[in-house]
């Protein structure tokens, strides 16, 4: 049996909670009024959730570079770390009152992860055709508990959808700090650059063996991805543009920060000079 009952569970949980929550709130709420300026701290903290963000994805992407450190190692000092980090910053920002980041964090997280399942449903159905290379959260999980030799289990099958859901839960994070409460075909925007990075980074070209845009197979591997991506995207958009409460990218809070941090620099200047 090519899909296992693990893919079945993950996609209907992701699946489930898309559903249930679009219906939930199907009418898009107007963006949220923010009662002060970003600040400089808050700009920080984002950077911090921005790099876990990144550290998610980019750690399969290293690893499956010849010659660097292999999965397991990464898991291990830089994906664990990185959670830790993310439940850090979250707890810093709601102890301070950031609600617009600690939005933003919780939406990006859930929101990522949740919609997974719209990719899931056309990546698993183009595998069952024969038109992917492989079940790549299976490929996940053996390379992050090291049983390549062993081959997947229902455990490294878990695992590997864990992470799996994860890369996408950063996704979604990154696309929350850096463009905030925006319409739905952001969502589709950043699910095509999402694909374009796979499809041009080394698990796809070099550990599934595709080539770029997977025309080494053919077209039925670039269709089949794309497809999923642009799914994933909207269903992304469509979530994100009802839950994001406050707009405004993260280029207009560093703006914001700035303007709020010259005057008190100029106070300060004022008080040595006098």
């Amino acid at each position: 049996m090519l899909i296992t009952w693990i893919d079945i569970l993950f996609v209907a949980v992701g699946g489930l909670v898309t559903i249930f929550m679009l219906r939930r709130r199907w009418e898009v709420p107007p963006p949220e009024a923010y009662p002060h300026r970003a600040t400089l701290l808050e700009l920080i903290l984002t950077a911090l959730a921005l790099v876990v963000a990144a550290i998610g994805p980019n750690i399969l992407v290293v690893a499956l570079t010849p010659g660097m450190p292999e999965m397991p190692l990464l898991a291990k000092w830089a994906l664990i770390p990185s959670l830790v980090l993310l439940v850090l910053v979250w707890a810093i920002a709601k102890s301070l009152g950031m609600t617009r980041l600690t939005n933003r964090i919780w939406t990006g997280v859930w929101v990522g992860a949740a919609t997974t399942a719209a990719l899931d449903v056309i990546r698993l159905t183009g595998f069952q055709m024969g038109l992917m290379p492989g079940n790549m959260p299976r490929m996940f999980g053996v390379l992050i508990l090291d049983q390549m030799a062993l081959g997947p289990s229902t455990l490294s099958d878990f695992v590997g959808y864990l992470y799996h859901f994860w890369v996408s839960a950063c996704f979604g994070l990154t696309y929350t700090l850096l463009v905030g409460k925006f319409r739905w075909w952001g969502g589709l925007v950043w699910g095509l650059i999402i694909e374009l990075g796979m499809m041009t980074t080394p698990p796809m070209v070099v550990a599934m063996d595709t080539g770029y845009f997977g025309l080494k197979q053919g077209y039925g591997l670039l269709t089949v991805s794309l497809t999923a991506h642009i799914a994933y995207g909207i269903a992304l958009g469509l979530l994100l543009e009802r839950y994001v409460r406050h707009t405004g990218s993260i280029f207009k809070l560093l703006g914001e920060a700035l303007r709020s941090e010259r005057p008190r620099f100029i106070s300060i200047t004022d008080e040595k000079l006098s």
